[in-house]
């Protein structure tokens, strides 16, 4: 029999040895030689050394040696055996191929979750993970099988079902459910499954070694909140004031842009954007977000907030939408340069008065001065600036006329450079002008008219004539030139309370009658004769001829026009028949031009029409009159017609505040076919302070038609004041009360106080009034 070689184990393991058995023929008397390194010569064996041989003597007629098999260390399931090979002998022999597995198993890969977010009860999540080798499972053996109680989970985290795998011991995957009574706003984040890699063991039966993390996962069905802060940029002094929105979530986001922002209520200048400064800004972690914007310029709003849109785009890691809308603090937006009014408490100067100027500020000016006053124009000086409110809105100062102005128009407005609200806001430019009159000369004539034989000089109101008829000024100290030829004076009158001095002439001044007065102090000194003032006795200064305006009736006229010129041929003086002579409404001032440039004499509406070629518009040199009148100029295809317009002298007696510079107006007018009521409107130098056309009505009172009541306005028209008002023919301001398609009126372009609009006229008995 030939020698035999056996080991006793088909599988051996980590931590295990097998038994080597040699049995030599029979009858002989070869035995083994052990090397030095105390292994067998002759022998070569895979998968661990033969060690410890032992003589077990003869036994069945046969030489027997046993030995120890010791595996090598991390083997995996590898096919080993044994051969002994004697060179020059015959007793070689081999072993049955046998098993080495003493590698112990381990997770290969990385381990995946299908979803490491839970966000709701009972949702199920599959872990997927594979060993180094197969692994023992439940069998009929007494191999340990692998179950998910080899399986850690945090306690109340869920539980983990179905391990099973997918190739017979290498792959596994196994179920995560989360709690079944998930809680609202639970957010427990890094949760981690474990596996005891102790508890279980390969085919071989390798235990695994120390514990394992397989995945990590999340339970989140909480939203996720947000905070807004707003702050403006510091230190920034212009209208375009920039705007940083700070939004800071409690934790990761995605989905969240600019379009996610509320921007209605915080005056956007412009949407943020590529090119603007308004790049949405993204921190590192997700939670921050920052967006600068420039404001909308012109805005004063002490409300404003930010808010979120669409807030279901936004969501956390785990999918959560947020559910609150956050609102920023308040914050006040205020890119409106300061604006200013500028009244005053006298809209007249005289000599020897003051007046208190208020500049009126939209908002708080820390810091006005006189330096931003504009003074060119207003023939005076201010002093004694100051802020007069706590909130520094409203400042006042005294304003002192320049001596010896005659109606001088005045203005005064506020230079806008370098004035700055508390916000650093400034404007450009000037404010609106406040217009009023500086009166200061004494002496200084402001109308001089003429009815009949009564030249009449209305002194400024500066002037306070010497009441005295003994020491009036001589009759020849007057000259009076009627169309080139002296009308001598005959008697000298003055009205020390109406401020006139009347002159009597020797012959009476007719309609279209050019004339002119002059007047020379009766000697250098002051007279004891002569016009002067009454407090001081100065003497008034000498003048050189000026223009009287010709009240004088005309002769009547026809109601219709029968050719080109007036009065029957080409070369009348009144080519309309409205009984004022061409050469009298030639000298109507025109409408300044839009450029500032003066318009052209005698056009006293601005249509480009001569007044005296146009039987709807009639002036003087003081007053324009326009009939089937829209906005000052003639409504096309009306064929109203001015057939008189006649000044005189103010009745002596007016309510209290009542001023009439240009004294009485009446005119008459015929209407146009199928017309009842008729529109006028009245054009006059802005110097008289008219704030209204006046007439009494049937009570004896006086009303404004220009006024809204009455269907009438005041307006300013190329640096005129246009009057405009109706008169319904027959009614009461209709002063010949017939309806019979004319209209007479008798009224004055006059300036009253509003505070006694209404009040009662006195009696007159000059018979003007009906």
């Amino acid at each position: 029999m030939a020698t035999t070689l056996t080991i006793n184990e088909e599988v051996i393991k980590a931590g295990e040895t097998a038994e080597v058995k040699f049995a030599f023929e029979p009858n002989t008397d070869y035995s083994l030689a052990i090397g030095s390194d105390g292994l067998i010569q002759g022998l070569t064996s895979t998968g661990g050394s033969v060690r410890n041989v032992i003589d077990r003597g003869v036994i069945y007629g046969r030489r027997v040696y046993t030995a120890t098999f010791t595996p090598d260390a991390n083997l995996d399931r590898t096919e080993c055996s044994l051969v002994y090979d004697v060179a020059g002998t015959g007793n070689d022999a081999t072993s049955a191929t046998f098993i080495v597995d003493t590698r112990a198993p381990t997770l290969t890969g990385t381990p995946t979750i299908s979803n490491p977010n839970l966000t709701r009860a009972n949702q199920v999540s599959t872990i997927t993970f594979a060993f180094s080798e197969r692994i023992a499972q439940t069998s009929f053996t007494a191999q340990t099988s692998f179950t998910t109680a080899d399986l850690t989970i945090p306690a109340g985290m869920g539980t983990l079902e179905n391990l099973r795998t997918t190739d017979g011991g290498r792959s596994w995957q196994v179920d995560l459910r989360a709690p079944a009574n998930l809680a609202a706003n639970t957010e427990a984040k890094d949760l981690q499954i474990g596996i005891n890699m102790a508890g279980i063991t390969d085919v071989a039966g390798n235990p695994g070694t120390g514990n394992v993390n397989l995945v990590t996962y999340h339970i989140d069905n909480k939203p996720p909140s947000a905070t807004i802060d707003v702050t403006l940029f510091p230190g920034t002094i212009d209208n375009g004031r920039l705007i940083t929105i700070t939004i800071t979530f409690d934790e990761e986001v995605t989905g969240f842009t600019a379009d996610n922002i509320d921007f209605s209520n915080v005056d956007v200048g412009a949407r943020p954007g590529a090119d603007q400064t308004g790049a949405l800004n993204r921190s590192p972690d997700g939670r921050t977000y920052t967006i600068t914007y420039p404001v909308a310029s012109g805005i004063e709003d002490a409300t404003n907030t930010v808010r979120l849109l669409n807030l279901h785009t936004i969501r956390d890691t785990a999918g959560n939408a947020v559910a609150v809308n956050p609102t920023s603090n308040n914050f006040e937006i205020d890119t409106r340069a300061p604006t200013v009014t500028v009244t005053m408490d006298k809209e007249r100067l005289t000599a020897g008065e003051t007046a208190t100027v208020t500049f009126t500020f939209s908002e708080t000016v820390p810091g006005f001065s006189d330096i931003s006053i504009v003074m060119g124009g207003a023939n005076g000086s201010l002093s004694n600036l100051r802020q007069t409110t706590a909130d520094g809105r409203t400042w006042t100062a005294t304003f002192t006329p320049t001596a010896s102005l005659s109606n001088a128009r005045s203005q005064i407005s506020v230079n806008y450079e370098g004035i700055r609200d508390r916000y650093g806001n400034g404007g450009s430019g000037t404010s609106a002008a406040h217009n009023y009159t500086v009166d200061t000369a004494v002496f200084a004539i402001i109308s001089a008219t003429v009815n009949g034989r009564q030249l009449v000089l209305q002194y400024s109101d500066e002037t306070a004539l010497d009441p005295e008829q003994t020491h009036n000024a001589p009759n020849d100290a007057f000259v009076v030139l009627v169309d080139g030829v002296r009308n001598n004076v005959t008697g000298v009158l003055v009205d020390a309370a109406a401020k006139t001095i009347t002159l009597t002439l020797a012959n009476a001044v007719t309609w279209g009658q050019q004339v002119s007065v002059a007047y020379n102090d009766p000697s250098t000194g002051n007279d004891p004769q002569a016009v002067q003032e009454a407090t001081t006795g100065n003497d008034a200064a000498s003048f050189a001829a000026k223009p009287v305006t010709n009240l004088a009736p005309s002769p009547v006229a026809p109601a219709t026009p029968g050719a080109s010129g007036g009065s029957g041929g080409s070369g009348a003086l009144d080519s309309d028949y409205d009984n004022v002579p061409n050469a009298q409404e030639n000298q109507a001032p025109g409408l300044l031009r839009p450029d500032g440039s003066a318009g052209t004499d005698g056009d006293g509406n601005g249509d480009g029409i001569r007044d005296s070629e146009q039987v709807a518009v009639s002036s003087t040199r003081d007053q324009t009159l326009v009939a089937g009148s829209q906005d000052g100029k003639v409504i096309p295809g009306s064929n109203a017609r001015i057939t008189e317009l006649v000044r005189s002298d103010a009745p002596t007696k007016l309510p209290k505040g009542m001023e009439m510079p240009l004294g009485l107006t009446q005119f008459r007018v015929g209407l146009s076919e199928g017309r009842s009521t008729e529109s006028f409107s009245l054009y006059v130098d802005p110097a008289t302070g008219a704030t209204g056309y006046w007439v009494k009505n049937s009570a004896g009172t006086w009303v404004n038609l220009a006024s809204e009541p009455y269907g009438g306005k005041v307006s300013s028209e190329g640096g005129r004041t246009r009057l405009d008002f109706q008169i319904q023919d027959g009614g009461q301001y209709d002063a010949d009360g017939l309806a019979d398609g004319n209209i007479t009126a008798l009224g004055a372009a006059a300036k009253m106080p509003l505070s006694i609009v209404g009040q009662s006229a006195q009696v007159e008995s000059h018979g003007f009034w009906f």
